[in-house]
């Protein structure tokens, strides 16, 4: 039942038994029984007759219970961010693991300890000279950059674009922004950046040069 609640938070349209059980790996009798007796125990869950089951978007229950393969995934997740990004996000992953472990029962906290996944600093890993949470900071916050950029036939070009967001294809983390010299969508190397400068001017969404604009060219 909890992880059906799981299931449930966050979706903005109906779910259906079929693909709750789908999800949770029981049959959908399994799935009827569960959600009667979710609603009989208060959960404001709302079914409709060939729609589907919502739960109320106010309602909130901290998933502050794993199994041991989920375990095993934050504290793989954590050392990942450790070892391929920059130090100030490696010390957010260790603090944010640092509270899921004081919300944990003791055994669980145990498992955490116990997780033999690691994930140690690579050679391939390739350096950056410019600030890799001052990028984080300008997607979130939409604030145009200056770029001083050089590609891969050492030709360097200054550019003011829109950060859009960051990807990771080991070892090398890119960039994704609206570039305005180019008119278009663009990659930026974070390693052939020379220079950076965050912009006072902020960007808005526009139609054609948002990130799901991006992803829609990209399928």
């Amino acid at each position: 039942m909890f992880q059906i609640i799981n299931f449930l938070q966050g979706r903005k349209l109906a779910v259906t038994a079929g693909e709750i059980a789908e999800e949770l790996g029981v049959c959908v009798r399994t799935v009827y029984r569960d959600m009667r007796d979710l609603m009989l125990s208060g959960v404001p869950v709302r079914a409709e007759t060939g729609v589907g089951y919502m739960l109320d978007r106010d309602y909130h229950l901290p998933p502050l219970v794993f199994d041991v393969e989920e375990i095993e995934a934050l504290v793989l997740g954590a050392a990942m961010v450790g070892s391929w990004s920059d130090d100030r996000m490696a010390g957010t992953a260790r603090r944010a693991l640092d509270k899921i472990k004081a919300a944990l029962p003791e055994k669980q906290r145990a498992l955490i300890h116990d997780t033999a996944l690691f994930s140690p600093q690579s050679s391939q890993k390739i350096p950056w000279s410019i600030d890799f949470s001052t990028i984080r900071r300008a997607v979130r916050n939409k604030n145009k950059l200056a770029l001083t950029y050089t590609n891969e036939k050492s030709e360097r070009t200054e550019r003011i674009i829109h950060p859009l967001a960051m990807a990771f294809f080991v070892p090398v983390w890119l960039l994704l922004g609206w570039c305005e010299l180019c008119n278009d969508f663009r990659n930026f190397r974070l390693d052939r950046i020379q220079s950076m400068n965050v912009l006072d001017e902020h960007f808005r969404d526009e139609r054609g040069k948002t990130l799901q604009d991006y992803l829609e060219q990209m399928r």
